[in-house]
């Protein structure tokens, strides 16, 4: 009979409430059962629901974690791309001016101009002389033209001539001027041509006649240039 005296011990002992909160044997409360007067299990801490509740009223799932906007990325460098340098557009060289030194000759065409020269040389080298400038030894077109270069070249009286552009290398009788045209006009001095050895350029008389004349002779000229 000895185990059931001491149930009746144990059970005077604990003064326990089933309908209320725990307490110890002095009757206190229990801390293991209520935290800051709150019950601990699913109940409030701080005023906050522990299980899937609010700690200190703020939600903390759907919190607003600082909401400063993010600093955009700084711009890429982006210098423009070098333009491609300028082309060089400096003009290309003009030709040079063409008839410098030529001039107008009252009576002769008005599309020509003309330059004298007043020294005895060759045929050759007077066609040398006016092709280096862009000229050519001058051709008479006509009698007024053969007159006019006559005066403006004011040959000496001594050898009233001066040679013009126009030859017969092949002494065939055609005769070519140094633009590589068949002359047509000749209007030749009495008994020329007289065909002798070497005569295959022509003179002008300061008369406007034509002569036949000596591949080696010399006489003053004239350049004739179309500018």
């Amino acid at each position: 009979m000895r185990s059931p005296l001491l149930l009746v011990i144990v059970a005077a002992g604990c003064s326990f409430d089933p309908s209320g909160p725990a307490t110890t044997d002095d009757g206190s409360p229990d801390d293991s059962a209520i935290v800051d007067g709150v019950g601990a299990d699913g109940a409030i801490v701080d005023g906050a629901i522990v299980d899937g509740a609010t700690i200190d009223a703020r939600l903390t799932d759907a919190a607003v974690i600082d909401a400063r906007p993010i600093d955009a990325p700084p711009p890429i460098d982006a210098p423009p791309i070098d333009a491609p340098p300028p082309i060089d557009a400096r003009p290309i060289d003009a030709a040079p001016p063409r008839c410098v030194g030529y001039q107008v000759v009252t009576g002769a065409p008005a599309g020509s101009r003309y330059r004298k020269v007043n020294t005895l040389t060759t045929w050759a080298g007077a066609d040398a002389d006016c092709t280096s400038d862009g000229g050519y030894l001058v051709i008479p077109g006509s009698m007024g033209e053969a007159v006019a270069i006559g005066t403006f070249v004011n040959p000496a009286s001594t050898s009233p001539f001066y040679w013009a552009g126009i030859e017969d290398p092949e002494r065939d009788g055609t005769w070519t001027t140094v633009l590589g045209a068949t002359q047509t006009y000749l209007p030749w001095a009495p008994a020329q041509p007289n065909g002798r050895l070497g005569e295959i350029y022509v003179l002008v008389e300061d008369n406007g006649r034509f002569w036949d004349w000596y591949d080696n002779g010399a006489q003053e000229y004239a350049c004739e240039c179309n500018p």
